[in-house]
């Protein structure tokens, strides 16, 4: 009978050891809600950034970064993707600052504020 429960809890702990974990971390909930409400944001080092003004880009020092890799799906945003911009956009930003990414679309500079987090 020890035998029988202990094979039974072993199988049971195993079992449960393969189970997917289903953790949201803090941005991937920001992210969730930024799709929610259809807000035009991308996702880049764990961090959301929402679509802030038109800037004039004249006096910023900007690198070019990553692509968009694709764009999202209804309900998740990865590393890389954005909900509106077009794969392969490149995405700009400062040096050292991670508060602000840059796009260029149709000659316009457009910048994305990061969202904070809490």
């Amino acid at each position: 009978m020890k035998k029988v429960l202990a094979t039974i809890l072993l199988i049971i702990l195993f079992l449960s050891g393969c189970l997917a974990e289903t953790t949201m971390t803090t941005t991937d909930l920001i992210a969730a809600e930024a799709i929610e409400q259809d807000q035009d944001v991308i996702r880049l080092n764990d961090r959301v950034y929402r679509l802030d003004q038109v800037v004039t880009v004249s006096d910023l020092f900007l690198t070019p970064g990553p692509r968009v890799q694709k764009i999202a799906p209804e309900k998740t945003l990865e590393d890389g993707m954005a909900t509106h911009l077009m794969s392969g956009t490149v995405i700009y930003q400062e040096k050292d600052d991670t508060m602000f990414l840059y796009v260029q679309r149709n000659k316009k500079w457009y910048r994305y504020q990061s969202i904070p987090e809490g």
